[in-house]
């Protein structure tokens, strides 16, 4: 059967088909990219789909950009200024370490010529841990933890896919490429790439000012993500830095200068659902690519770039690690460990081998090998991760939640006995201490149904859906400034609205005074 185009047909039955398997791993105890992939697989094998083609251009420029900015949109500069060290030195370094590690095991396994592994290399050096960030996450591992796979995974696919065209352009012209002019041609387009991001992310932060409108402002970030890619293609620099760079400016800068809460939320939203369905329809179609035949037959080939991969990671992470460790920044062993069986790969080597030019000598066993390493490191790696977290005691961070909660529930117990002290004493009204209490007893029913929440697997919905509660008060009282400042409202009526405003905000089991509880509400952010 011919390879069907992707149409519309073919997109939404991958819809429905993603949709459905979204539901399934509510009950099905396994990371949802993992099971797109197995479903992919399986349809794939028994030829449930026609065959679709998922060419370089599908991956780099319909899914990736937003992928990227979506990811770099909802990275804080906070959070990646404490992990800064560790991220950047495995996103460049380690990727360096990887490319030539990998490239010299498969010379010496009699795989590849030292060019043609290097090329290897670079191709497999880019992670894509989303169903690893995913399941930290869930379970409540470290935050900087998470802030340094996440960080990583972004740095590095600028600095894999910058490898990889340099590489690939002295393996097709049989020239040799020393060290000096790799490094120069790698500092030329990934300057170029974030000055072009730059350009992008700070002129869109300077244009939301002039206007309120959250479709218009959605629609921006929408060419931010993509022209800034289009545009660093056509100047010969990294599209990857280019988006990474804009997204990180908009997210950090633009949304908060110039976006009004309600506008913040839509365009979250929106990238929210656009990630999605992107990661949705390339785990689906990861799975449909994989031909078994092809993967048994080289499946010698692939077990040895297996054992190259693993081994770089481990030589990069463990080599590294203790350069960019500090007392107050410190990266445990436990966390090492988690960081080299965390390096999944997907989309990205994906599309770089299938880049390959057709005339390229080896490009059969080089894509069915990165497609087998891919697989292994998606189905093995990831769906182990949860076992490996378990194993190490990480997962304190649910127990962490549920003390800090039951804490400020004890808190409230305090509170209520004090209140009803000053009522027996006539310090308050029966009125006053009826309404207080009322408030009171409806925190603390809050909070119990959070700390059930977390033990009976809904983890940090509750949390969540209070913290989107107050960004619609915010957006309320953004409005009511609006109005306060084009002369609309009087003064009389926007201090009756924004005291009632105000209450709603203190209605909610904000817990400000606990440090604990401060620290949960942090991490959602």
């Amino acid at each position: 059967m011919n390879p069907a185009s992707l149409n519309i047909h073919f997109l939404m039955t991958l819809i429905l088909v993603a949709a459905g398997v979204a539901i399934a791993v509510r009950w099905i105890r396994i990371p949802y990219s993992i099971a797109l992939v197995v479903v992919g697989l399986v349809m794939g094998v028994f030829r449930i789909l026609p065959a679709v083609a998922m060419t370089p251009d599908l991956i780099l420029l319909v899914f990736l950009p937003a992928l990227l900015f979506e990811a770099s949109w909802n990275l804080r500069l906070s959070d990646l200024k404490n992990c800064a060290k560790p991220v950047i030195a495995f996103a460049t370094v380690g990727v360096v370490i990887s490319t030539v590690v990998i490239g010299y095991i498969l010379k010496s396994f009699g795989c590849f010529e030292l060019s043609v592994g290097l090329l290897f290399g670079a191709m497999v050096s880019a992670t894509d841990p989303i169903s690893v960030i995913a399941l930290f996450k869930k379970v409540g591992v470290e935050k900087r933890l998470t802030t340094i796979l996440e960080g990583e995974s972004l740095l590095n696919d600028g600095t894999a896919v910058v490898l990889f065209k340099l590489l690939l352009a002295a393996a097709v012209s049989g020239a040799t490429i020393s060290a000096s002019t790799l490094a120069v041609e790698f500092l030329k387009v990934t300057i170029g790439g974030t000055l072009v991001g730059a350009f992008f992310g700070y002129g869109a932060s300077k244009l939301v000012r002039y206007f309120d409108d959250h479709l218009l402002e959605t629609t921006l970030t929408v060419l931010i993500a993509y022209g800034s890619y289009l545009v660093a293609e056509q100047l010969h620099v990294s599209p990857i830095m280019a988006v990474l760079v804009a997204g990180i400016i908009a997210g950090n800068y633009g949304s908060k200068t110039g976006m009004s809460a309600a506008t913040r939320l839509s365009v979250n939203a929106f990238w929210e659902y656009t990630a999605f369905i992107a990661e949705s329809l390339l785990f689906l179609l990861i799975g449909l690519q994989i031909n078994l035949d092809l993967l048994i037959k080289y499946c010698p080939l692939i077990g040895a770039a297996i054992v190259a991969i693993l081994c770089a990671r481990a030589i990069a992470i463990y080599g590294l690690a203790p350069f960019v460790s500090t007392k107050s920044q410190n990266i445990p062993y436990k966390w090492r460990h988690l960081l080299v069986w965390g390096g999944l790969r997907g989309s990205l080597c994906m599309a770089m081998a299938l880049s390959l030019p057709d005339s390229f000598p080896l490009r059969e066993p080089l894509v069915i090998t990165i497609f087998g390493v891919a697989l292994f490191t998606l189905l093995i790696q990831g769906g182990s991760m949860g076992t490996l977290v378990r194993l190490l005691k990480l997962m304190g961070g649910i127990n962490e939640k549920s003390s800090a909660l039951k804490k400020e529930l004890a808190g409230m117990d305090t509170e209520l006995q004090k209140l009803k002290e000053r009522q027996r004493q006539g310090k308050i009204s029966k009125i006053e201490y009826a309404a207080k209490r009322e408030q009171l007893e409806h925190r603390k029913h809050e909070i119990r149904q959070m700390v059930e929440q977390l033990h009976s697997g809904g983890e940090l919905k509750e949390l969540e859906r209070i913290q989107t509660e107050r960004e619609l008060l915010q957006s309320q009282k953004d409005c009511l400034l609006r109005l306060s400042r084009d002369g609309k409202i009087d003064n009389e009526v926007l201090s009756s609205f924004r005291l009632r405003i105000d209450t709603e905000l203190d209605l909610l089991p904000r817990t400000g005074t606990n440090p604990e509880a401060v620290k949960i509400e942090k991490k959602l952010e």
